[in-house]
């Protein structure tokens, strides 16, 4: 990466370093391929990797990261287009591949072998890719409303009306649409209680750029791109997700055969009133059922040493 991103990058985070929500996050670049993405760390242990969606940024999930700090290193990642992460122009650079490698080039930057991922949105639906094709990187999975690729893409054939949300992220006009004020408006960040946080992450995002994951993936992934429908392989690693059902772009039909693409373990905890941003509505049961899950994976793998 260049001293000037570097340098940038550094001075937006010592703005908010020092306030009391960043206390002990560490700031980290990786350059994957030219594309620098920025990622948080904090705690030790264990490692856990949290990935937001649309519109987002790592800071959703800052109300587990911290909690599950006390017991894991955490590490909260700016996907490539978001915050502090470069947003490269060509739609061919918003590929399902390619966002699975900034990931990867992560993880092999924090050098461990395998950690277990979190992710909501699109983050979730890199995970599950992940979680696929790459295996032996992954030790656990838990994916907050998102649902497997395979069992979405059967409910949108089914049910293609549930995609039209995406039709606006893909209009000729979507990045006139997309304002700072309307991404506020549909991240909830407005209702955060340090949305100011938030308003600067969508100010330094690239917005062409987050828009381009839906001009490369819907509704059919460019040549040699996503692997989102061609799923046929199953997840082998345990997986747990938590779905709020008052979803409107996942909804509880999307959770459909779970069962018939996870071969092993499979936990799902549905909460009623909650939404899409399930980690920030509900914060406290996310983080209850995420550590309650992860004990007792470590137990059974304890046994099983």
């Amino acid at each position: 990466m260049t001293s000037t991103k570097l340098i940038a990058g550094l001075i937006i985070f010592s703005s908010y370093a020092g306030h009391a929500q960043f206390k002990n996050y560490s700031d980290h670049y990786v350059n994957n391929k030219g594309v620098n993405i920025h990622y948080v760390t904090k705690g030790s242990g264990p490692t856990l990797v949290f990935l937001h969606g649309f519109p987002d940024f790592w800071f959703t999930w800052k109300y587990q990261m911290d909690k599950l700090s006390e017991n894991y290193r955490v590490v909260g990642i700016d996907l490539r287009a978001y915050n502090k992460s470069d947003g490269p122009e060509a739609t061919e650079a918003y590929q399902m591949i390619e966002l699975m490698s900034d990931v990867l080039a992560v993880i092999k930057d924090l050098e461990v072998d395998k950690v277990t991922l979190v992710g909501n949105d699109w983050g979730g639906a890199i995970a599950w890719q992940i979680a696929t094709y790459y295996p032996d990187k992954v030790s656990g999975l838990i994916a907050c409303n998102i649902p497997h690729p395979k069992s979405l893409s059967n409910y949108l054939n089914a049910h293609p009306e549930t995609a039209n949300y995406t039709k606006k992220n893909k209009a000729t006009n979507a990045t006139e649409y997309w304002t700072i004020r309307q991404l506020m408006e549909a991240s909830g960040a407005n209702e955060h209680e340090l949305s100011s946080f938030y308003q600067s992450a969508f100010e330094t995002s690239h917005i062409q750029g987050m828009l381009n994951y839906y001009e490369a993936s819907y509704p059919k992934p460019s040549k040699g791109a996503s692997l989102s429908n061609t799923i046929e392989r199953k997840i082998k690693c345990p997986v747990l997700m938590i779905h709020g059902m008052k979803d409107t772009a996942f909804p509880p039909g999307t959770l459909n055969d779970h069962w018939l693409w996870i071969e092993n373990s499979f936990t799902l905890h549905t909460y009623p009133d909650a939404g899409h941003f399930i980690q920030r509505e509900e914060p406290e049961k996310v983080f209850y059922q995420i550590q309650q899950w992860l004990t007792d994976q470590y137990k059974k793998e304890n046994k099983q040493n």
